[in-house]
């Protein structure tokens, strides 16, 4: 790689491009990416360390997971918190609580819709399903909120420090094998080993998923974008008048905010890395790098009911959902964000 490529289209791995020096077809190409300058532009990643590395499949890598261009939409809500506390109980952590016009304690939990454009293992399709947990409390809780501020009110993490000590990474799901297998050797991503068929569509008017094994459904839905003016308006009064003034007005004048996670302790152990982690994520500066809106009574989500074995840990976190009777509350989208997630030193 010239110092050129370097500063003009980021790091050159083998795992990016999903072929090797000795292997320059590449049996993983059709997953690599094609590298691009990144979204957030060189000089924020390369503040950075980088560790070479090399997967099972011979690709030389980066231990560090970075995507230099992707849109995210994500979905937030609350469960029952019995079924998740149990389903943490191996974990050692606990769900962080919430109450809502009075129903309580309740669970929160996130999907994160990624496309991811240009990574460190390719391009690919990415869902997440994480929880907010606190690492010592089992009563902790952080917010009591009304259903008119809730959507505002649950995204309580991203404006100072709070109960919940970090997202903890309950399953993926990965339409790429090469994205598989950098996320559980690398970082103990709970990756689930078999890819599924994805469709994810980031329309002018609404942003749409639809994830399978063979017939089988895993989840699918969408959500209507709510980003005109109005929409604007009423996010940031929303969240303002639901959060502390001075965290929103901090979050939306940074560049980038840090987001602690958590990965499962098998797969950890089967991989022999780290547990715990920090995403450093680049947003910009735009007004509407970050746009809110409360999910609505025409947005979708339907949950598969299959079961597909690990043979390590149960990740088939959509019929966790389902028995903990997820309802979404809130909507975060965001385009050509940018980010990293390294080791994080204090916890490991």
């Amino acid at each position: 790689m010239t110092a050129f490529e370097d500063q003009v289209n980021g790091r050159l791995t083998e795992s990016r491009v999903g072929r090797s020096k000795d292997d320059p077809a590449g049996a993983l190409a059709q997953w690599g990416s094609t590298p691009a300058p990144p979204a957030c532009g060189p000089d924020w990643l390369r503040s950075f360390r980088f560790d070479p590395a090399r997967l099972s499949n011979g690709l030389e890598t980066d231990r560090q997971w970075y995507a230099f261009n992707f849109t995210a939409c994500l979905i937030k809500g609350f469960c029952r918190f019995d079924v998740i506390a149990e389903a943490l109980t191996a974990e050692g952590v606990y769900p962080v609580g919430a109450y809502c016009d009075g129903r309580g304690p309740l669970a929160m939990a996130t999907l994160w819709f990624n496309l991811i454009h240009d990574s460190v293992c390719g391009s690919y399709h990415e869902v997440i399903l994480s929880f907010d947990v606190n690492y010592t409390r089992a009563d902790a809780i952080a917010l009591r909120t009304t259903a008119a501020r809730t959507p505002w009110a649950i995204l309580y993490p991203s404006f100072g420090p709070s109960v919940c000590d970090a997202q903890f990474l309950h399953s993926l799901w990965i339409n790429s094998p090469l994205s598989i297998t950098w996320g559980r050797e690398m970082q103990a991503f709970p990756k689930h080993p078999r890819p599924v068929m994805s469709t994810i569509t980031d329309g002018g008017q609404q942003f749409q998923f639809d994830l399978r094994w063979g017939e089988d459904l895993v989840l699918r839905g969408g959500t209507e974008k709510r980003v005109e003016v109005p929409d604007l308006l009423r996010e940031s009064w929303g969240l303002i008048t639901a959060n502390r003034p001075s965290g929103v007005l901090g979050f939306l004048a940074a560049q980038a905010f840090d987001v602690p996670i958590l990965m499962p302790a098998k797969t950890a152990a089967q991989n022999n890395v780290p547990l715990h982690y920090i995403g450093h994520l680049w947003k910009g500066l735009h007004p509407s790098a970050v746009q809110v809106w409360p999910w609505g009574a025409g947005d979708v989500l339907e949950l598969g009911q299959v079961t597909v074995d690990t043979g390590c840990e149960d990740h088939n976190g959509h019929r966790l959902l389902r028995a903990a009777e997820f309802q979404p509350v809130s909507v975060t989208y965001m385009q050509r964000a940018a980010a990293l997630v390294e080791v994080n030193p204090y916890r490991n």
